[in-house]
């Protein structure tokens, strides 16, 4: 039998809320930064960006996720047109980052650079380089975090339930990166990872490090 302390429990039922009811959390986020909610489908491969520039990417899996947001999102950002389900076409700034892979890398570049003057436009806060690599520090230490929570249940099953665990996950959808790490480092009983440098370093065009993750 698997004994949890307090914080494993109270982490493990916070999750839970969230994953269940997310509206509260990024209302919550949204009051305490003056930022807003866009709502991705499909999950966009560069969220970084958008946090750069003040905006939580929301992963919207299912019409159902829209319904639990309650008019949280502001701003939505497809792979497709029209995206695979129906999203709300009130007022809300819409942009279509393709899911098809571009050709090379400067395509790529391109891609995100008008990525980046649509969330500039609409966050009026510019992805600059600093806050840039901040977020992709920030996404790094939680997709470490991810791999670490992966190979303790994987080690350990009655870690944790699977329901407990696809929580855990879900809640990283509603979460800005630095909260999530919070959670799964409670639970994992571990300090957070230490943000991972990318190969290039924290030197040059940020946007090259997401541009090559497009491809």
């Amino acid at each position: 039998m698997t004994v949890r302390g307090q914080g494993v429990v109270e982490g493990i039922r916070f999750a839970a809320g969230v994953a269940s009811a997310p509206s509260a959390v990024v209302n919550l986020w949204k009051a305490a930064t003056g930022g807003k909610a866009v709502g991705c489908v499909p999950a966009t491969p560069v969220p970084e960006l958008l946090l750069a520039a003040g905006m939580l990417p929301i992963a919207v899996e299912s019409p159902k996720d829209i319904s639990l947001l309650s008019g949280q999102l502001d701003a939505w950002l497809v792979g497709t047109d029209p995206p695979p389900f129906h999203v709300p076409d009130a007022v809300a700034p819409r942009f279509v980052l393709p899911s098809t892979k571009p050709a090379d890398v400067e395509e790529g570049l391109d891609r995100l650079e008008a990525l980046a003057e649509w969330v500039c436009a609409v966050s009026c806060l510019p992805a600059s380089e600093g806050r840039l690599w901040k977020s992709i520090r920030a996404h790094a230490a939680r997709r470490s975090l991810l791999d670490a929570l992966d190979d303790r249940c994987d080690g350990e099953p009655a870690f944790l339930a699977p329901e407990e665990r696809r929580d855990i996950v879900r809640a990283g959808i509603f979460l800005p990166p630095e909260a999530h790490c919070s959670l799964i480092s409670n639970i994992l009983g571990v300090d957070p990872e230490p943000a991972a440098i990318p190969p290039e370093g924290e030197h040059g065009d940020p946007l090259l490090v997401l541009a090559k993750r497009l491809m």
